[in-house]
């Protein structure tokens, strides 16, 4: 008799080795289970170039969600019948559009496990869908209660694809400022500002910073030993750190200070300086002013040359000659307030739409 018990406990410890382990290991789901959300990591617009666009993404499922799943499948239940999932719905804007719902079927382009509600999933084709469209999604569980009642778990995360900035500028600035955005160049001090408005130096600081770190593919890093006692702005910090600007004194830096265009052309010029001339710093620069001038083809002289500082000309005729800072018209520069009624009117203050224009086409124009 103790044979045969012994005989029958490892035949079931067998049949029980055999069980997949998502059958062992599942246990009975929660609410909080069954609302749980599935990630969205990757959203991505395809086209097949013959008029069909489709949006595709990747979705992972939380551990808690495949144990419910391997719990119902295991007990025979059914995923309606659990009131579980029965299918991924994915919820869209498009170019600022309504939202509009589209079920998720596994894209056909990859290996996929049913079983798991994790993969690369696509909906049908968009009409209203481009390869640059702006999108906006996020995705969620749907399928039906115990008495065939439609239920859903939360909605995901979102992504957003393609996103326009909406900027507070003059219109014949907003096509080149949605470059300026999608060359990385807005910093984030200026991300959400008026655009019109003069800029700091503390801001054009940031701006140089993103020129230089576009145009040498490499990350600025703050000074170790800040020598400022008037900032902690760690873009500051960048711009003075990589020897694009200095302060106004050793110890100042005069962040909230406006610049003028003279100036800003300067501080630009220097950071493709640095990039560009081996071993030039901003106490060399002198030294450098023949191999700087053979870079570029002087171009005609503004009518208001003699006010430009002896400092900056070489600056803004360089700008100038590669098509990066043009004049206000009647071939003038305006480069600084001359007199003390120009200083009150804020006669030729740059502008932070017109930084962040410079440093596009800059980026575009002397990139590599």
């Amino acid at each position: 008799m103790k044979k045969s018990r012994y005989s029958l406990l490892l035949a079931l410890l067998f049949m029980f080795s055999l069980l997949p382990l998502s059958a062992v290991a599942a246990t009975a789901p929660t609410e909080t289970d069954l609302k749980t959300a599935p990630s969205i990591s990757k959203l991505e617009i395809h086209d097949d170039g013959a008029g069909c666009v489709w949006l595709e993404v990747t979705v992972q499922t939380p551990a808690n969600v495949r144990n419910a799943v391997d719990y119902y499948e295991n007990h025979e239940l059914g995923y309606n019948q659990a009131g579980y999932i029965s299918g991924i719905e994915l919820q869209f804007s498009i170019d600022g559009g309504e939202w509009c719902e589209s079920g998720l079927n596994y894209s056909p382009n990859y290996e996929q496990d049913d079983d798991t509600w994790s993969g690369i999933f696509e909906t049908s084709y968009l009409d209203e869908l481009h390869v640059e469209s702006e999108v906006k999604a996020h995705a969620r569980y749907y399928g039906a209660d115990a008495d065939g009642e439609p239920r859903s778990s939360d909605w995901s995360n979102m992504l957003t694809l393609n996103e326009k900035a909406d900027f507070t500028a003059h219109d014949w600035a907003k096509a080149e400022l949605a470059e300026a955005a999608a060359l990385g160049l807005i910093p984030d001090c200026l991300m959400d500002a008026d655009l019109t408005q003069p800029i700091t130096r503390a801001e054009f600081a940031a701006v140089s910073v993103k020129v230089y770190e576009s145009l040498t593919g490499k990350k600025a890093a703050p000074v170790s030993v800040n020598p400022f006692t008037d900032t902690k702005d760690p873009e500051v910090l960048k711009a003075y750190n990589v020897g694009v600007t200095n302060g106004i004194s050793a110890t100042t830096f005069e962040p909230d200070t406006l610049l003028n265009r003279e100036q800003a052309a300067t501080m630009l010029t220097r950071v493709y300086k640095k990039v560009a001339i081996d071993g030039g710093t901003l106490e060399t620069d002198g030294s450098f002013a023949a191999q700087f001038k053979a870079m570029f083809t002087q171009p005609a002289a503004f009518a208001d040359d003699a006010n430009i500082s002896a400092w900056a000309k070489d600056s803004v005729y360089f700008m100038n000659a590669n098509g990066i800072i043009n004049g206000i018209g009647n071939n003038m520069f305006a480069p600084r307030a001359a007199t003390p009624a120009e200083q009150a009117a804020g006669y030729a203050q740059a502008t932070r739409e017109a930084a962040l224009l410079m440093a596009t086409r800059m980026v575009k124009n002397l990139g590599k």
